[in-house]
């Protein structure tokens, strides 16, 4: 039986006399510990490419790559396997000549390749800027054939319904064009001189009890997964991406905990959830709970949701509150802690926040977890309280921002 691989294993395990041993992990299919009898260890993960269906392997090498550090790297893999996407791109046969991108959409795409899934977090957010905004607007020119005059035609087309859209569109395109100039691939940025087509406010909404009591209502309204994940967004204040993005794999039932792993969170450091009893009871009535399986998926399991703009819609129009984002409700979260008399340090951590500088990001995963945990039983306690019309004696009742 595979055993769950631990960094001293890891670090104490003998080469064999001859050959190479491989240990399995049991806590992820297919990754497994690789040593070799000169002594040369390194993890590697076994899947079938979802694009030509070949078997294949990656690998990182020890001690360059930590346990963790390479048991994160696979977890990103499996889920780019869960996608549809090949995590290890094909190589180039010998002799084969090298191919430049001709056109706007030719660079998106190498861009996205050599670029944002090695260097940026949550790139595929980037590359949905670039296939919704700007592969269809310009993405059959050539590459030194765009224009300023070609940027502000595409931002004035995007602008009239999405102007904060437009705004991330420009800065995506000089963002790639910056990119393109540092690998020769292009002569100059189109964007140089174009200005942002939208002036941005300062987020500042905060929702008060009665369009909380809205929105959660209105969430009823909507079905799986969009009414979980609403109410789940409400109750944890997490990052709305860290929330659509949750895998079966980061969840512990028993012990009440959500682990969202370093390699998907904002701060490169794992962050923990601690489970109230009404998140526990949503999550228990999930349509299915498997460990390879997104929490909430509209493919069972196989690809996490990714509507968001649809549910959003259903909200504003059932709840009649507008005038508010999906972020809006991490604020809210993180407001109300302050109201109902949560320690800042500790209202802090529970939406992930690192406090008192890098000193402060030094602590063990479970520090703070029973100080978190009673925090979001208190905001859980006054979302029922306001939803069911009582008082309780830690509830503070919140007001927006016009009273």
């Amino acid at each position: 039986m595979p055993k769950t691989l631990t960094a001293r294993f890891v670090e104490s395990v003998k080469p064999p006399k001859q050959g190479r041993a491989e240990y399995p992990d049991a806590a992820l299919p297919g990754f497994r510990l690789r040593v070799t009898s000169s002594g040369i260890k390194s993890f590697s993960l076994r899947y079938r490419s979802p694009v030509n269906r070949k078997h294949r392997r990656l690998t990182w090498a020890y001690p360059g790559y930590s346990l963790a550090d390479a048991r994160d790297a696979a977890q990103d893999a499996v889920r780019a396997v869960q996608r549809g996407d090949d995590p290890a791109p094909e190589k180039q046969p010998p002799g084969a000549p090298l191919a430049l991108p001709g056109t706007v959409s030719d660079l998106c795409d190498k861009y996205v390749d050599n670029y944002l899934k090695k260097n940026v977090r949550r790139w595929q957010q980037a590359r949905g800027e670039l296939d919704n905004h700007i592969k269809p607007r310009i993405g059959a020119l050539g590459i030194d054939d765009v224009t300023r005059a070609h940027v502000r035609a595409m931002l004035a087309e995007i602008e009239p319904a999405h102007p904060v859209a437009a705004n991330r569109a420009l800065q995506r395109l000089r963002a790639l064009y910056n990119w393109a100039m540092g690998q020769d691939l292009a002569a100059a940025n189109p964007t140089s001189g174009v200005k942002k087509p939208t002036r941005e406010q300062p987020a500042s909404r905060v929702l008060n009890d009665a369009e909380l009591v809205a929105v959660w209502n209105a969430a009823d309204a909507l079905n799986y997964p969009a009414r979980e994940y609403t109410h789940f967004l409400m109750t944890t204040g997490q990052r709305r991406d860290d929330v659509r993005l949750m895998h079966w794999s980061e969840i512990d039932l028993e012990m009440g905990n959500w682990t969202i792993p370093a390699s998907r969170y904002k701060s490169r450091r794992p962050h923990l959830v601690p489970l109230t009893d009404g998140m526990m009871a949503m999550l228990k009535v999930m349509p299915f709970r498997d460990a390879s399986a997104f929490v909430f998926s509209a493919t069972g399991g196989k690809a996490p949701y990714a509507n968001l703009m649809r549910p959003k819609r259903t909200l504003d129009k059932v709840s009649g509150v507008i005038g508010w984002t999906w972020h809006d409700v991490r604020r809210t979260l993180r407001t109300g802690l302050s109201r109902l008399g949560i320690r800042p340090d500790v209202a802090e951590r529970v939406i992930g926040h690192s406090v008192g500088g890098r000193l402060g990001e030094v602590y063990d995963l479970y520090d703070y977890r029973e100080e978190k945990l009673r925090a979001l039983d208190a905001w859980a306690t006054h979302i029922d309280a306001a939803l069911t019309g009582r008082v309780a004696e830690n509830v503070v009742a919140l007001r927006g921002r016009d009273g």
